[in-house]
């Protein structure tokens, strides 16, 4: 009962957050247009820069080979922008326009400010540890939020924010209906063992991001989880694919998820919880149909 409630009160959660962002979705059309190239010369620009440094090369900087020792937090060598896509500007791909705007969060009836929902990602998507508060890092990871979110309304998060709803299955997810997805659709790009593409060295880090193993994300992360895992796939995968236009179905969407997930990854570290998600769920089938382009 406790597992129904829990559901029923992530997806009203999610039908808040969106049904606010609609409303306004004609009212401004170029939320996801920021551009840094146009901040003026400053130490406040510069703390800008940055931040989306921080979020696009984040191996060089943070990650498990950055180039200070000391610095390296992360315990892979993911960027941030591996799973938030275009350094966190494209619709559906877990963008951050809305994110200073939407912090603090309530998520299983505990306020999550918005550093810790960011060192949530270092803990467990980047498989790290967590970046001091008062850091020059975490300020500029926020800077750079709050810049990309300039005049997006306080509250509410715009629409793309979050993933797409998805629509549940037909069929219970398989995983090895999703090997066949991966064959076709996913080996091109992340390889036959699902090991990405490293850069080549001196560079650090992947052109495509490992999807299982040691190199990966660790099982407490939100890409861990398959409803998440399916609708950031559906929107966003195979390259070329977007929330308007899917190449994957539904089921495919979600058997791929549950064949990725079945391979190994690196284990939660103690008494982690899953990052909080309570604005990424699926939803019913008539949440498949996604709005208009931003």
């Amino acid at each position: 009962m406790r597992t129904i409630l829990t559901d029923i009160l992530i997806v009203l959660a999610v039908l808040t957050g969106f049904g606010g962002g609609y409303l306004l979705w004609d009212k401004q059309a170029n939320w996801y247009k920021a551009d840094i190239a146009k901040l003026e010369p400053g130490p406040d620009s510069d703390l800008i820069r940055y931040g989306k440094e921080l979020i696009v090369n984040t191996p060089r900087h943070i990650g498990k080979s950055a180039e200070d020792p000391a610095m390296a937090y992360g315990g892979n060598d993911l960027a941030c922008q591996s799973c938030h896509l275009k350094a966190g500007l494209q619709p559906f791909a877990a963008p951050f326009v809305s994110t200073v705007a939407t912090f603090p969060m309530m998520v299983d009836n505990r306020v999550i400010p918005l550093t810790t929902r960011i060192n949530a990602c270092m803990e467990l998507g980047l498989n790290g540890r967590a970046l001091p508060d008062e850091s020059r890092e975490m300020a500029g990871l926020i800077a750079y939020m709050k810049f990309i979110g300039t005049d997006t309304p306080e509250g509410v998060r715009v629409p793309g924010m979050g993933l797409m709803p998805i629509a549940f299955p037909q069929d219970a997810p398989d995983a090895r209906r999703g090997d066949l997805v991966y064959v076709k659709h996913c080996t091109s790009c992340h390889g036959a063992n699902g090991q990405g593409e490293p850069k080549a060295s001196p560079e650090v880090g992947y052109y495509v991001p490992p999807l299982w193993g040691d190199t990966s994300f660790n099982a407490a992360a939100g890409m861990a989880q398959t409803a998440y895992a399916a609708s950031y796939i559906r929107a966003n995968m195979p390259t070329g694919a977007d929330y308007q236009a899917p190449v994957l179905s539904v089921q495919e969407a979600w058997d791929v998820a549950a064949y990725m997930i079945s391979h190994p990854h690196p284990l939660a570290p103690p008494e982690s919880v899953p990052e909080p998600q309570a604005e990424d769920a699926p939803t019913d089938e008539d949440a498949e149909t996604p709005p208009a382009q931003p």
